[in-house]
């Protein structure tokens, strides 16, 4: 049987049938539609799918004088009554889990047919945002390596080839996430990427002769590029949102500059040292 997603759980105790609760007013509604946003923006889900689940949500539950606008780093919730507040979200760090954003995307879409109260909803948002990682850091490193490694031989690697791209991305990958914690921004924690990658394919380079470097270090590359974040600026940037669009081009654009210097830097420094 295919596993239940966060949503389909709150029909649980009820045998199927929908959870009812009471109606929400326009502060729980405003607090509930500000914890999706949270979730799906750090979750990497495009600004334009933030904005629709959010307005989705406030739409359902009858309140059409609230308005949002998402960018890359900022949530802005509005009430457009007399009276209205607003409220704002400032996004200081983001990764990416699908499997979140899904989540909070199909209870956008349930919440009519649910119909949860306030508590079941506070206390479903908090258990995605406190759920740990569903694979640990080994494992995205060894995953990483391996594709890096399969990568690699595309290219027409050899054996060593493989051992060498694996070892360089799952190296470059664990050092990656150990940065995560510290207070280093996204430019210099690639940058050290692309450096440990060019220093660690020229060592394996120089101990085997059968390496490639060009292979090893094209394919070590591979799950470092920001795909993603291009492909999710391009999605905005067509949806109309021309900031949130331009910005994540741009991120996607530096973040690639900062892994070749890194790697620029490494090979000179290799050269340099092999020269002395």
């Amino acid at each position: 049987m295919a596993k239940k997603n966060d949503a389909d759980r709150m029909t649980d105790k009820t045998d199927g049938t929908a959870v009812q609760g009471t109606e929400m007013d326009k502060n729980m509604a405003m607090d509930i539609a500000m914890d999706m946003g949270k979730l799906l923006l750090k979750s990497g889900a495009e600004t334009s799918r933030v904005e629709e689940t959010m307005l989705r949500f406030c739409r359902g539950c009858g309140y059409s004088d609230l308005n949002v606008v998402c960018m890359p780093t900022v949530i802005i919730l509005g009430d457009e009554s007399t009276e209205g507040k607003n409220r704002v979200f400032r996004v200081h760090r983001r990764f990416i889990d699908l499997g979140v954003i899904m989540a909070v995307n199909s209870l956008s879409y349930n919440f009519r047919r649910l119909k949860p109260d306030y508590n079941s909803m506070k206390l479903l948002l908090n258990g995605m945002a406190e759920k740990k990682p569903l694979y640990g850091r080994f494992s995205v490193c060894a995953a990483a390596g391996l594709g890096s490694a399969f990568f690699s031989t595309l290219l027409g690697g050899s054996m060593p080839d493989f051992a060498a791209a694996f070892l360089t991305c799952f190296a470059a990958m664990w050092l990656l996430k150990l940065m995560t914690a510290s207070h280093l921004g996204n430019f210099w924690q690639n940058w050290l990427a692309g450096f440990v990658i060019g220093i660690i394919a020229s060592v394996c380079c120089a101990l085997n002769k059968g390496c490639t470097t060009q292979n090893v270090i094209v394919g070590a590359l591979m799950p470092f590029l920001p795909g993603l974040s291009f492909t999710n600026g391009v999605r905005d940037y067509i949806a109309g949102d021309l900031l949130s669009g331009g910005s994540r081009i741009a991120e996607a654009v530096l973040m690639a500059l900062s892994l070749a210097i890194g790697l620029i830097f490494a090979l000179k420094l290799w050269r340099y040292a092999a020269i002395c």
